[in-house]
């Protein structure tokens, strides 16, 4: 699944669990912040783990209103700080069980999401009971 693919996936998901159809203009405003400051390179190869972050953390900001929480295990990923414009959206969505990590100290923000995995953190993202936030316990 592309990076573009995968947020209107998103959207498209979003609309049919929350019984809520957006307008045309609405959903390409929706589209655009998602996808806002990735480059059309990546939007075209497939999506990896810090886009799906990206991505899914400002859908969270704009389509369910959750709020932030502290980082918890996040701090210890060896690869969160790799790009600082994506480390809160990593956080966010390891924390909140929506993408697990790979490890307890590396979250995989590089590798490619594979489609079944990308569909299931939309789930996550969408029904509060699907996250499995119980990894991250300590």
């Amino acid at each position: 699944m592309t990076t573009e693919r995968f947020a209107d996936y998103v959207i498209k998901e979003y609309e049919s669990y929350s019984g809520q159809m957006l307008s045309d203009i609405a959903k390409a405003a929706e589209r655009d912040c998602l996808v806002s400051g990735i480059s059309q390179a990546d939007l075209q190869a497939p999506v990896t783990g810090k886009f799906a972050a990206v991505i899914l953390h400002r859908a969270m900001q704009r389509l369910t209103h959750e709020e932030d929480e502290d980082w918890g295990i996040a701090k210890g990923f060896r690869d969160i700080y790799d790009c600082r414009v994506c480390a809160n959206a990593i956080a966010q969505v390891a924390v909140k069980g929506i993408i697990p990590p790979k490890t307890d100290t590396l979250f995989g923000a590089t590798d490619v999401l594979p489609e079944k995995e990308a569909e299931s953190a939309v789930f996550r993202l969408l029904d509060f009971s699907k996250r499995v936030t119980k990894l991250l316990e300590s």
